[in-house]
């Protein structure tokens, strides 16, 4: 959940000693650095807390701790020390962050069952106000992705559903979350048809791609998510290209200029839709509201998973794409 929000023993020698810090080797850059920092930050804020249950400033300490470890996804490191504070302090004001934490970690842990859980009753401790709007926003957004992701559709609907019965009433969760729910509901379903021109002017039509499965990736230059996972995109495009693999980037960039140039020094070498000049309107086509946005569809043209990200990208890739003489699907 990184920049998205604002120990037990065992996660205390997860996170190192003092000594052990000391014998790393250098740094490679300036966010090596920092999370080095930040990681002998959570060290010692975990012992402080541990060693001192009554400290005075212990919720400032609770809430430096959850905080930093919610900057660097670092929950499951952490996960006990939640666990602990909504236990103890049911009504702590640090409870919001220890139940993001203990979400975030059954979450990454698999146990999307019990993330759900957790989720529900953090939504339903929050008061229903504008005030709270952009925390739970952003939250829910954080979750329900990482359960897209991870094809736990269902659990993103219900996650869905908490928000919008306890903050319906106001209309920009409302909105998002009904958009959301409708792209939802294009899993399963036949990829919308379409034809437009790519960047260099030539067509692209969604029956093209009869036959292969397509990764269709709503991005642009100034989203830093988006940029991020370029790499990723590339090393499955070079994996599986040849296997019947095709991606489509959509850009969302005011300027075409901007996607060529983008594109020529990363070495991009999948068509490049620019949405603004591409005679077909491919957002609103495909509902969507916010980037990254990725559609996996199969060689039927059915919609297979939505927003598949990182290391949920490369599992679902491997299955679909196995060795010489395995089956596929």
């Amino acid at each position: 959940m990184r920049a998205s929000l604002p120990c037990t023993v065992a996660a205390v020698v997860f996170l190192g000693s003092p000594a052990s810090f000391a014998a790393e080797p250098p740094a490679a850059g300036v966010a090596e650095i920092q999370a080095r920092h930040d990681r002998a930050l959570v060290r010692e804020l975990s012992e402080y807390v541990i060693a001192h249950p009554k400290a005075a400033d212990r919720d400032q300490a609770y809430a430096a701790l959850f905080n930093k470890a919610i900057e660097h996804d670092w929950f499951a490191e952490v996960e006990d020390l939640g666990r602990k504070y909504v236990q103890t302090d049911p009504n702590g004001p640090v409870k919001a962050l220890a139940q993001i934490v203990v979400t975030m970690a059954r979450a990454e842990a698999g146990r999307y069952d019990e993330a759900l859980v957790r989720f529900r009753d953090l939504v339903k401790g929050l008061d229903a106000t504008e005030a709270q709007e952009e925390f739970i926003r952003t939250f829910s957004d954080e979750f329900t992705a990482r359960s897209l992701a991870a094809g736990e559709y269902d659990v993103a609907r219900q996650a869905m559903a908490a928000v919008l019965d306890r903050f319906g009433e106001i209309e920009a969760v409302r909105q998002k979350i009904q958009q959301d729910l409708k792209r939802l509901d294009l899993v399963g379903k036949t990829v919308p048809s379409f034809s437009a021109e790519d960047v260099q002017g030539k067509p692209v039509r969604s029956s093209d791609f009869r036959g292969k499965y397509v990764l269709i990736d709503f991005w642009a230059t100034w989203c830093g998510p988006c940029v991020a996972e370029l790499p990723r995109l590339q090393a499955a495009y070079q994996s599986y290209h040849a296997d019947g693999l095709e991606i489509v980037g959509v850009s969302l960039d005011e300027s075409k200029d901007a996607v060529l140039e983008f594109a020529r020094a990363r070495k991009v070498t999948w068509p490049q839709v620019h949405n603004a000049g591409a005679s077909s309107d491919l957002v609103q086509a495909f509902g969507v509201s916010a980037i990254p946005a990725t559609y996996l569809i199969d060689p039927q043209g059915t919609i297979l998973r939505i927003d598949l990200r990182g290391q949920a990208l490369e599992d679902t890739l491997a299955r679909i794409f196995r060795k010489p003489g395995a089956s596929r699907g």
